[in-house]
């Protein structure tokens, strides 16, 4: 299955990271959430390392649900697609769970922030003892006195990858770029919703302002 977004120049490599660290924390029959799984690239990813998962897939999406549906079709018994619209977590008729790991794609920064930090606390709910919830995607830049090195980051990204990252000619041409269905978390403000969710918290990869975080039950 090729990846449908093809323009991020370090997605293939942390969303290798994801799908090899659920890959290495689950066995079959294991249960795993898929928060926004769009046409199923993820799951795929995953299943093809660990194949024998329960996986769901929320998206309030139809027609990426029924592409994932067919992406998936190997894997038809393992897979299992969910209509839901992750700014009403707590309406979706998902599975109970609990789950073994949760992940989430380039979702979050699609969501108001309330949002946000309500699927985080539903995700902190449904975790099985052990499990792990994934979060990967953008963080809001915060510090207009670093914004200069940040850029230097997306040039150094460009040149090696030959795709550009992000850019902008300065802080407040980043700021002015973000729509308002485009609002990437702070590392703080994540900090402050796990601990509220009662998940302890980490960066487990950074490349850029793309950020993969792991949180487990405290």
């Amino acid at each position: 299955m090729d990846d449908p977004v093809k323009r991020h120049p370090t997605r293939a490599e942390q969303l290798d990271i994801l799908a090899s660290l659920v890959a290495a924390r689950t066995i079959d029959g294991d249960r795993v959430l898929d928060l926004g799984c769009g046409p199923g690239y993820v799951a795929h990813l995953i299943l093809e390392k660990r194949p024998g998962l329960s996986i769901v897939g929320i998206d309030r999406n139809a027609q990426a649900l029924a592409q994932a549906k067919i992406n998936l079709a190997n894997y038809a018994g393992e897979f299992t697609a969910v209509t839901g619209d992750l700014e009403d977590i707590a309406g979706i008729d998902a599975p109970a769970g609990p789950f073994r790991a949760i992940y989430t794609a380039l979702t979050f920064h699609d969501l108001p922030d309330a949002a946000k930090q309500a699927v985080i606390g539903w995700a902190a709910q449904h975790l099985a003892p052990g499990g792990y919830f994934l979060l990967y995607d953008r963080l809001r830049l915060c510090a207009p006195g670093l914004f200069d090195l940040q850029r230097d980051i997306w040039s150094r990204i460009e040149r090696i990858h030959g795709v550009a990252m992000r850019d902008a000619p300065d802080y407040d041409g980043y700021v002015a770029d973000l729509a308002d269905n485009n609002r990437p978390g702070s590392l703080d403000e994540y900090t402050r919703w796990f601990a509220d969710a009662g998940l302890a918290m980490q960066v487990l990869h950074l490349h850029g302002n793309v950020a993969l975080i792991g949180g487990a039950r405290l």
